[in-house]
């Protein structure tokens, strides 16, 4: 594993541009310019997953990795809800009502359909490997509150905060102002924390809510992006000032993420800040890391398959190696023609829908 994360490293590397002195980086948050970004961290997901079914075999040689993967935890999916909620925000901005209005059927639903399609794959690999079903699990994996070998949480968490995104600001249906839509991302984070306290109380795992509302912070970033580039971007003693001070925050916040789930938020908005702080000087520019963050519900959710598949034939155990570069290739190979399968068909449900 450690040979997969040193390649890793040498692609960011080699993808990575450091802007002219007095410069910055213009895309650091365009979806050019993020989807590199969430392409290392789709990356790292399939790196950590794959692990986990040859955990037991782990050597020396992937101490390196697995120091790496400590390090991390929970923030590979951080940069996808702060990125999200960004987004979202930003064509609220620009679309305004008629957005929101969408959010229910272009990506509630759009997003459901997507998820399901995926879920009917697990359940016939789990008849074929023997995996015991249940009606019950069955129908409540359809709408991602549990798993049959797939990735179901963060899913979840999706369908909840779109539902929250499109509660929260229906009400900009009467009103044009722009400037009290801080009322709207009130609500929306309340809403947020709301749903962290449900999901704990419903006993799932701290995974499942100790980063969703990175989500919030994105939209608190788009509607405060003005002062916060004003102040940060104006020159390259203000930018590396912050790179300073951050850097000692992050210290800080990661030595006591372990304190409680309030300091694990806490150092997930440091991290997620942290990386947008550095894309703000660097630019990476890589078609591999393009693929994947252009792939990245796809390879998240078929991922398993592949692993399922081959962890069942004993190949994780007898080669961890082959077995995770083969599990990669298979993953990114039904990535590839899923997303395009889904697009002709999505593109004809919401045609039909429209006329």
């Amino acid at each position: 594993m450690t040979f997969c994360i040193l390649l890793l490293l040498l692609i960011i590397i080699k993808s990575a541009t450091l802007s002219k002195k007095g410069e910055f980086n213009a895309d650091y948050i365009s979806k050019d310019g993020t989807t590199p970004i969430k392409g290392i961290f789709v990356v790292l997901i399939l790196f950590s997953h794959a692990k986990g079914y040859f955990a037991s075999l782990l050597s020396a040689y992937d101490a390196p990795y697995v120091a790496v993967q400590m390090h991390l935890g929970q923030m590979i999916v951080a940069m996808f809800l702060f990125y999200s909620g960004y987004g979202i925000m930003e064509q609220i901005k620009k679309r305004e009502f008629a957005y929101v209005k969408s959010i229910p059927s272009k990506r509630f639903l759009n997003l459901l359909l997507n998820y399901d399609i995926s879920v009917v794959f697990f359940i016939i690999l789990a008849l074929i490997v023997g995996t015991p079903l249940t009606v019950q699990k069955v129908l409540l994996s359809f709408v991602a509150w549990e798993g049959i070998g797939n990735s179901s949480w963060f899913i979840f968490v999706t369908f909840c905060l779109y539902l929250i995104t499109f509660l929260s600001f229906f009400f900009i249906k009467w009103t044009k102002n722009q400037k009290l839509y801080y009322i709207n991302i009130i609500i929306l984070t309340a809403l947020s924390v709301g749903l962290m306290f449900l999901l704990k109380g419903a006993g799932k795992e701290r995974w499942w809510y100790n980063t969703e509302l990175l989500f919030a912070l994105g939209f608190w970033f788009s509607y405060l992006k003005k002062p916060i580039e004003k102040l940060i971007m104006k020159s390259d003693l203000s930018y590396f000032s912050s790179i300073c001070i951050f850097t000692i925050i992050y210290i800080i916040a990661y030595m006591h993420r372990g304190d409680s789930n309030f300091m694990y938020i806490v150092y997930g908005f440091v991290f997620a800040l942290f990386v947008v702080l550095i894309t703000m000087k660097v630019k990476f520019e890589s078609q591999i890391l393009n693929w994947f963050g252009n792939h990245v519900f796809s390879v998240y959710i078929l991922q398993r398959i592949p692993m399922i598949a081959l962890s069942h034939l004993g190949l994780a155990t007898s080669n961890k190696y082959v077995f995770t570069i083969v599990s990669i290739a298979l993953a990114c190979v039904m990535a590839e023609a899923y997303d395009r399968a889904f697009a002709k068909l999505s593109a004809k449900i919401w045609k039909k829908k429209s006329a």
